[in-house]
């Protein structure tokens, strides 16, 4: 099996983050947004034969180097997109390496999407897309099924409820040599919505074609493509014991400082004097003093003093620091520090 994905965006929902780093290293829980992928896809990025094709653009040095540190053991190699074109551009791109009667499995990797990876592929039907059930479907892209199971349709941003199955960014094909000729059709005819080429046209023209394709179910999938998407990720997945510090409790007792779990802390990091959590990520060598933390993400090198903060992203090496102040108050007054 080819699996592919996709790391070449620019991350411009993320900024300023995105400014210094490429949105696939920014962490959520304890970890980056593509090592909580690769972890959860383990059962297949790990699997002897298979390869791991990364696209990378923006940052694409930045990205190859962690990959190779934090995950030697996995077959990779990397395909650079000159231009941002788009979903279906990306994986056109690396058409040389998929053009074979191999599967094929394109994992998006700017969401963090947990399934039965090892279950996906099915040689009954031509592809399998990962979907999630939304009660909210109408910012998202659908697919429609008929009665057997099978896709009919995709509608991008429906106007109502009545299609609720949320394309979840990871697909399988069962031949990489029919996926790169669709793609090869979407490219030469120039089939573009705003300037970029999507996946879905690729498989519009293979559905046309005779191709079927069933949906599975995810388990979990989190978007992290926005500050706010990623502080729900980062709550979800600490709620979950993904990336959680077990021993908080004994940590908190030993350095002086008030936990509310879950709660991620490096053991690198230092807090006094300061109450943290729920659903606080704490990176390696953070200071923390006298502050209130909760639903936030503090990162590597950060220095907090004397500081509320809540549902906040805070980057690395930056350094917060607050007002103490010793106040009298009186009656029906209004004070700001």
């Amino acid at each position: 099996m080819k699996i592919i994905i996709p790391l070449a965006g620019y991350g411009t929902r993320m900024r300023p983050h995105t400014w210094s780093r490429a949105k696939p290293l920014l962490h959520v829980a304890g970890h980056t947004i593509i090592g909580h992928l690769l972890d959860l896809m383990a059962a297949l990025t790990e699997a002897p034969g298979n390869e791991v094709i990364f696209v990378v653009g923006y940052k694409g040095d930045e990205i190859e180097a962690w990959l190779r540190e934090n995950y030697p053991r996995l077959a990779m190699r990397f395909v650079v997109q000159e231009e941002a074109l788009g979903q279906a551009h990306a994986i056109w791109v690396a058409r040389q390496h998929l053009d074979s009667d191999e599967d094929v499995l394109i994992a998006f990797g700017d969401g963090i999407v947990d399934a039965a990876y090892a279950e996906i592929p099915d040689p009954a039907v031509d592809g399998v897309l990962l979907t999630q059930e939304m009660p909210d479907p109408r910012t998202f892209g659908v697919v429609v099924t008929d009665a057997a199971g099978y896709v009919t349709d995709f509608i991008e941003k429906p106007a109502g409820f009545e299609h609720r199955d949320v394309i979840a960014g990871i697909y399988w094909f069962r031949n990489g040599r029919s996926l790169v000729r669709a793609l090869d059709t979407v490219i030469q005819d120039g089939r573009q919505t705003k300037g970029e080429y999507y996946l879905v046209d690729a498989y519009h023209v293979m559905m046309e074609q005779g191709a079927r394709f069933k949906t599975r179910p995810t388990i979990i999938w989190l978007d992290a493509g926005k500050p706010d998407f990623m502080l729900e990720a980062n709550q979800r997945l600490l709620g979950l014991g993904y990336g959680a510090t077990e021993d908080i409790i004994d940590r908190s007792y030993a350095m002086d400082f008030t936990a509310l779990p879950p709660v991620f802390l490096h053991e690198t990091a230092v807090v006094d004097a300061s109450v943290i959590g729920p659903y606080v990520s704490i990176g390696p060598n953070v200071t923390i003093k006298n502050s209130v933390i909760r639903n936030s993400i503090i990162d590597a090198g950060a220095h907090v003093e004397n500081c509320f903060l809540e549902d906040s992203l805070i980057g690395e090496n930056a350094r917060v620091v607050g007002k103490r102040a010793t106040l009298f108050v009186g009656d029906n007054s209004r004070v700001s520090v």
